[in-house]
């Protein structure tokens, strides 16, 4: 494994293979991202934006329909000052979209990049856990109806 990655080495190939090779499972890798799975099974994506040297990580987590736009603006508001690392904005499905960008230009250290992945994960679970006492984040059935508690995994994992 290379102390660093060059700009040239850095693709969706390399860096699904280090992540593996650091003992993660991508969850799926498409030739556009890898999908990952946080321990509690919150989903993200990893994809380059290669023309400006960035590894964008992104994910959204759907937003109760029933609250109002304020309340969630309001959500996204507390957690960018809050919550250290992303930018959490409200997308026009009025679901909070959570984007971190990491640059590449120069190089990149393969232990800062999963120290990033594992990061990530991590704080989107502790986003859900920490800042979820209004049941703004739903994970819950389409409609806005409470999720029926026989369709949750045993396991606890949140999928989105």
């Amino acid at each position: 494994m290379p102390k660093t990655f060059t700009e040239q080495q850095i693709n969706i190939e390399s860096l699904a293979a280090h992540i593996s090779d650091s003992g993660l499972t991508p969850h799926e890798v498409q030739p556009d991202g890898i999908w990952i799975r946080s321990p509690k099974g919150l989903g993200f994506r990893i994809s380059l934006i290669t023309d400006r040297k960035f590894i964008r990580f992104a994910t959204y987590l759907p937003l109760n329909q029933h609250a109002t736009i304020g309340q969630k603006h309001e959500l996204a508001r507390r957690l960018n000052e809050n919550v250290f690392l992303p930018v959490f904005t409200i997308d026009p499905d009025e679901d909070l979209t959570v984007m971190y960008v990491l640059p590449f230009s120069g190089g990149l250290v393969p232990a800062n990049f999963m120290a990033v992945v594992n990061q990530f994960g991590l704080m989107l679970e502790y986003v859900v856990q920490t800042f979820n006492e209004d049941r703004l984040i739903h994970f819950g059935a389409p409609d806005g109806k409470p999720a029926d508690m026989d369709l949750v995994p045993a396991s606890g994992e949140l999928l989105h």
